[in-house]
């Protein structure tokens, strides 16, 4: 086999094999659980879901579910093979996805444009794998990667035969993720490019005195286009709930455009703005700029010819990415393919142009021979890192570790409890799925809500006594809540710890299940936390990451003993963590048993070795402020925030703080 061909296929092999290892990942996100729930209900019921069964907050409401066809589809693969064979499918699919966009580069810009593509796309995907969950938008990646294919091709060689598949994808598509009106939109940008540039061009020649050469497509390829698109929009209106279902994009567009006042893009991290969320999450967001500048940095550089068509699709998916972190997936996306076909050809045609004499041509073959190599040397050593990552996270298809309360269900599920309860909105999937009976306050399906009712509901953990009205009104069989991921909710585990009408059933430090009846557990003796810790060690002594998810689950015990006020026992957990997080919580576990002098002590070690230990900083302003010197609380937290800007505890606390000296 030639050794071209030989490479081609490597680079395919390799593509398909990072992708796949990055999107088969462990279940992170828990809105593939209501999914599941929803999928199940229909093939239960032999018929689609058009008012919402599962919350008890919205009951009844009517539902617009755009994701129906993905529902069935995951609900039959997880019949079949579990939360494994979801991850295989999903991995499947983004890897077939990535291999089309290599592809559609490689036709239209030949080898460097696939090697290229290659190469940004699996670092893309790299980059964005929290936000590659098993959703939905892995039906939005493929039908994106198809609709490039077949515009691509059109726009090429003139193909115009695949075009006709686009209508019968977006019927797939408008049934399976609220994204299709993207397809439409691909078809728009490339009609709308590719007829500006053709009349720009006939502009041109004529001001030349030249006869135009009319280069494809021609006029009646960009009517058939026009046709396409035209079918496109009618495709989208092919789903049981009609005009609603392509009316619904656009108000879940309203949610998280980025404006005063809008709780759902301020609250809900996907929606953030990405340099916004880099603020407080900048191992999430902080890459973002970064590769904004290096695709600056080179097309500046190398001064490629973009397509209109190719430039408005940057423009639209760079603009949908600046406006919601969600986005920044969809944008890599489509970038990858559309840099790698400005930018490698272009390189490719400059070092032509250095081949003029014998000793540039040298120049050349040797550039060509270093920018192969690089290339396959990037796509290994991401290959070498996606695999590093995996390696050390749980097994693929399982729930990750503290992110779902598996534990709290299965008690759930042992005391027979049915009818409403109450959980985190990003738990309540979970629930749905494992427990039938039970019906959540509130889910992640925030469209079933106004922004007041999710401000109510975002209230109940600022002020948790709000929540035995709420309580009235519901009577809520019993409460889930958990201790991190995040700690919104200690507040309300105080206050219902607190209630003579809860019980505390069940924790493991980070689940926390109350009931309104039966045993409680003691958390102040020795022996209930000694028989968590050995719960602990039997679920998860096993797993290869042993050691790392003990020691979390130490630190999540510990935070909830401090939070209901046994600090020694708090101190106890501790004693066997050596880290920095393990000595943050054990100063504040001496704040809550009011040790204020060895609190201060060991918060002050904690600074000396790190300035910038912004915890620590907030907590010797704790400190301060419990001996009632508001001057040196004031100054701790000052140099907290110059530390992190944005710390929502050192802000709350400065804010009270100052609304305190200005009452005086």
């Amino acid at each position: 086999m030639h050794a071209a061909a030989v490479r081609r296929a490597l680079v395919f092999v390799a593509l398909f094999a990072g992708a796949f290892a990055v999107a088969f990942a462990p279940v992170f996100d828990g809105d593939i659980f209501w999914h599941l729930a929803a999928g199940r209900e229909m093939l239960h019921r032999g018929a689609l879901l058009r008012t919402d069964p599962f919350t008890s907050s919205a009951a009844g409401r009517p539902w617009v579910d755009v994701h129906w066809l993905f529902q069935l589809g995951a609900a039959l693969i997880h019949r079949a093979g579990g939360l494994v064979g979801i991850a295989v499918a999903e991995g499947t699919l983004v890897a077939c996805g990535a291999v089309v966009l290599a592809r559609t580069a490689e036709r239209a810009g030949g080898a460097p444009a696939r090697d290229g593509c290659a190469v940004a796309l699996l670092g893309g995907l790299f980059l964005a794998r929290h936000l590659l969950a098993p959703r939905p938008i892995v039906v939005t990646l493929v039908g994106l990667a198809v609709f490039l294919w077949a515009l691509e091709s059109w726009r090429v060689d003139g193909r115009q035969r695949r075009l006709w598949l686009l209508p019968l994808v977006q019927v797939v598509w408008v049934n399976g993720q609220g994204l299709a009106p993207l397809g439409p939109a691909l078809v728009a940008s490339y009609f709308a490019g590719t007829g500006i540039e053709r009349i720009l061009r006939r502009r041109r020649a004529r001001r030349a005195g030249a006869a135009e050469t009319e280069a494809p497509p021609t006029g009646p390829q960009l009517r058939r286009l026009a046709l396409v698109l035209l079918l496109c929009a009618l495709a989208s209106l092919v789903t049981p709930y009609g005009l609603s279902a392509a009316l619904l994009p656009v108000e879940l567009l309203a949610r998280i455009f980025p404006r005063s006042g809008n709780l759902f893009s301020a609250t809900i991290a996907e929606n953030v703005p990405p340099f916004v969320l880099e603020r407080t999450a900048p191992e999430q967001a902080a890459y973002f700029k970064w590769t904004l500048l290096g695709l600056g940095a080179a097309f500046a550089l190398v001064r490629p010819r973009l397509r209109l068509a190719h430039a408005l699709i940057l423009i639209a998916f760079g603009s949908l990415a600046l406006m919601a972190n969600r986005n920044v997936l969809l944008f890599y996306w489509v970038a990858a393919p559309i840099a790698a076909l400005a930018l490698l050809p272009a390189g490719a045609d400059r070092l032509r142009a250095l081949s003029r004499t014998e000793h540039r041509a040298r120049l050349a073959r040797v550039a060509r021979a270093a920018a192969m190599i690089a290339g396959g040397a990037a796509l290994a050593a991401e290959l070498a890192l996606v695999g590093a990552v995996r390696v050390r996270e749980p097994p693929a298809g399982t729930p990750t570790p503290f992110h779902f309360p598996v534990e709290s269900a299965r008690v759930l599920a042992e005391r027979g409890v049915s009818g409403a309860l109450f959980a985190p909105d990003q738990q309540a999937g979970y629930l749905e799925l494992a427990l039938p009976s039970v019906r959540p306050y509130i889910d992640t399906r925030l469209v079933l809500h106004t922004a007041d009712e999710y401000a109510a509901y975002l209230a109940l953990f600022q002020e948790p006594g709000r929540f035995d009205a709420l309580d009235r009104q519901q009577r809520f069989a019993a409460v889930v809540l958990t201790t991190a991921y995040p700690d919104l909710y200690l507040g309300l585990v105080r206050h219902l710890a607190e209630d003579p009408g809860w019980h505390l059933a069940y924790t493991d430090g980070y689940e926390v299940l109350f009931l309104r009846a039966g045993p409680a557990i003691a958390l102040g003796e020795p022996a209930t936390i000694a028989a968590i810790t050995a719960e602990l060690v039997a679920r998860h002594g096993a797993a290869p990451a042993a050691p790392a998810i003990l020691a979390t689950a130490r630190l999540h015990l510990a935070r909830l003993l401090i939070v209901l006020g046994q600090g020694q026992r708090a101190e106890e957990v501790l004693a066997a963590l050596d880290s920095r997080a393990a000595a943050q919580l054990r100063a504040r576990a001496l704040l809550a048993a009011g040790r204020l002098p060895a609190a201060e002590a060991l918060a002050r070690i904690l600074v000396a070795d790190d300035a910038r230990d912004v915890r620590s900083l907030t907590l010797l302003a704790q400190v301060a402020l419990a001996r009632a010197d508001r001057s040196l609380a004031a100054t701790w937290l000052r140099r907290a925030l110059a530390v992190e800007p944005y710390d929502a505890e050192a802000q709350s606390l400065l804010d009270r703080l100052t609304a305190r000296t200005d009452a005086r």
